[in-house]
């Protein structure tokens, strides 16, 4: 294994890993020598006997996504480790022009940006970007996918992660979260009164739309079903099969999901298209009291009217995703965009990257690739 930029927290990594989740990522260790075993000529998606890969990461996000995984894999690639936490000013593209020159990289969080303008092969042969984590669109420009760069994330591999988060922010808008601080839990308390300082509701029954119906809302989808909800669902361009065969109501339109919600969890991409679309006149259709959930992203609404309507009492609102702008929104729930992964899921996601750079080194495509559309559709 060759190593580059290495900190002493990095070498221990690469020495030890974590048994705590070794059963996880050391597996893959054997397999991925195993595909690099191998290896064939061939066209695009298939690796050559050649293959340079580079693990390009913290040594933190090396203990949080790859605990497993110690010498075995990396030696059967000869792969270079970059601890990114080390790299210095123009370290990053002087190193994969000059030093580097991988056919594929395995990246996270702290990966710097692949230079804007995609040099000639000659000068950088990378043809796939096994990413840990979640948006590419900060590391990878477009137009690299454009000629042909295979590049996959994490897919829905933490969808249920963030839709279960999606769910707590939404049973502690019913019950009122926010308001349990201001009513003391006493023997002699009214019950009656502090029902009424509270106001709780419950879920079941309740009528909740998603805007949105990607990986993540149609897990919310499902979870809501055992609520009993009355769920509905709209996004541009998805075809009402999709809906039905998740069991949820189209709408017409983003008017008539609004309008009819009593609970509306935002879950779109943020893209040009996107952006703002949430307006006031939406939120206005909602119910009164109703609960607004934003687990997508914050540009898609009009955050100033959102945090207006929440102060006055007019909505409650769980929010994941949110600008300065929002500050402490009284009555709101804000939690710190800790919606994806969690700890325990963390070495999922790195597997999933293995398993993909796995495929690559075995000439196959690997599952979940990045296409032009949804890359327009990510954030």
């Amino acid at each position: 294994m060759q190593h580059s930029h290495s900190s002493a927290a990095g070498r221990d990594v690469m020495e030890s890993g974590s048994a705590a989740a070794s059963s996880i990522a050391s597996a893959r260790s054997g397999a991925i020598a195993v595909a690099a075993a191998r290896q064939r000529a061939g066209g695009a998606g298939e690796a050559s006997a050649t293959t340079r890969v580079a693990f390009t990461i913290s040594a933190r996000e090396w203990q949080l996504f790859l605990p497993g995984l110690t010498g075995g894999g990396m030696e059967a690639l000869g792969a270079t480790w970059v601890d990114t936490e080390a790299l210095r000013g123009d370290d990053w593209e002087r190193m994969l022009r000059d030093d580097l020159r991988p056919d594929a990289i395995v990246t996270a969080w702290s990966t710097p940006a692949l230079p804007p303008q995609p040099p000639g092969e000659a000068e950088l042969p990378l043809r796939f970007v096994a990413h840990i984590t979640g948006s590419v669109r900060k590391l990878v420009p477009r137009r690299y996918i454009e000629r042909g760069l295979l590049v996959t994330n994490w897919g829905a591999s933490i969808s249920h992660t963030i839709a279960e988060h999606a769910m707590l922010l939404v049973l502690a808008a019913l019950r009122n979260l926010p308001a349990w601080g201001n009513v003391e839990d006493s023997d002699d308390g009214c019950v009656y009164e502090k029902l009424a300082r509270i106001r709780p509701k419950s879920l079941r029954g309740r009528r909740v739309g998603l805007h949105g119906f990607g990986a993540i809302a149609r897990e919310i989808a499902g979870m809501l079903r055992a609520f009993g909800a009355d769920v509905s669902a709209w996004s541009a361009g998805v075809p009402r099969s999709l809906y039905e065969e998740f069991g949820v109501r189209p709408s017409a339109g983003l008017k008539e999901l609004f309008a009819g919600s009593e609970v509306l969890i935002e879950c779109e991409g943020l893209t040009p298209d996107s952006r703002g679309m949430v307006t006031a006149e939406l939120l206005e259709l909602l119910p009164e009291d109703a609960v607004f959930v934003n687990v997508g992203r914050a540009g898609v609404t009009d955050e100033e009217a959102l945090a207006r309507m929440v102060r006055t009492g007019r909505l409650r609102a769980g929010l994941d995703v949110y600008s300065p702008v929002v500050g402490t929104v009284g009555g709101g729930i804000l939690s710190p965009h800790i919606a994806g992964p969690t700890l325990d899921t963390c070495p999922a996601c790195g597997d999933n990257a293995l398993r993909n750079l796995e495929a690559y080194l075995r000439g196959e495509m690997p599952a979940g690739l990045m296409t032009l559309e949804v890359y327009d559709r990510s954030t």
